[in-house]
């Protein structure tokens, strides 16, 4: 068995050691509501990573709270496939109330059913236990250039680097991230109207902002300011002499930014 060169992505949900210690009640009992909506959600992110059969290479492991998945790294737009996927996960578990942090890497990875080993994994699971620290999945620069280089035959290098940016960001650090924020519109029925509710959805992680740990603070304010960062943008929309829909703009009027300290 031989390495093979894999992208590798390691996705972990935050909190989850918390969530599992509330399945048991104070008294020592189960908690069946905690515990059947841990089960949701371990099961919506297995259906959520379950591309039906797209890929040829992929593989997916489920352990606890982590994710990894992987496949053979000349896929045409399969990075642009794969980044797409974990946008739709990282949105619907925020939907459900947990937030994702993970890695994403390319190098040598042995990964079957049965077991998974090797640099890629390492490096991503670096990315996400030593880099990311927020919730944000991180993705390697190479992975990037990497899904220009083996994208599909209609597609430019222009035009797959454009559909791969319209799910990643740049942070403040030079990271590129999944955007699960300011670049989720895609995943709402109706733009208008849902992304009201989904920030505030996020804003929600915040409200108890500060009772919070001192390691818990920094990643809950990372998220507060790109969620202001996007209600800012919002609000300079709305008000432009562009924005004809009186309706819609007394609407988000009323969608403000957090007033946290840091």
């Amino acid at each position: 068995m031989n390495y093979e060169n894999r992208i590798c992505c390691f996705i972990d949900i935050l909190g989850f050691k918390q969530h599992i210690n509330e399945t048991i009640t104070s008294t020592g009992e189960d908690d069946l509501n905690k515990i059947r909506s841990i089960q949701k959600i371990l099961s919506l992110a297995k259906n959520l990573t379950d591309d039906g059969g797209f890929s040829k290479t992929k593989v997916t492991t489920y352990f606890s709270d982590s994710i990894v998945i992987s496949y053979e790294f000349s896929e045409p737009s399969q990075v642009y496939h794969t980044l797409n996927d974990l946008m739709f996960v990282s949105f619907e578990l925020a939907n459900q109330g947990y937030l994702t942090r993970g890695g994403v890497s390319i190098g040598k990875l042995i990964h079957t059913n049965e077991l998974i080993f090797g640099p890629a994994l390492v490096k991503a699971h670096e990315l996400e236990s030593k880099k990311a620290i927020y919730p944000r999945i991180l993705v390697d620069e190479d992975v990037i250039e990497n899904g220009i280089n083996y994208r599909v035959g209609n597609h430019s290098a222009e035009d797959e680097l454009d559909y791969l940016m319209d799910i990643l960001s740049q942070d403040d650090d030079r990271n590129y991230y999944i955007d699960y924020i300011s670049k989720a519109t895609s995943e709402f029925d109706n733009m208008e109207i849902d992304l009201y509710p989904y920030l505030e959805k996020l804003k929600s992680y915040l409200n108890d902002y500060s009772n919070q740990h001192d390691d818990v603070k920094p990643k809950l304010y990372w998220l507060k300011e790109k969620i202001n960062k996007e209600i800012l943008q919002i609000h300079t929309n709305i008000e432009s002499e562009k924005f004809e829909n009186t309706e819609l703009r007394d609407y988000y009027r009323t969608l403000l930014p957090l007033k946290i300290k840091p």
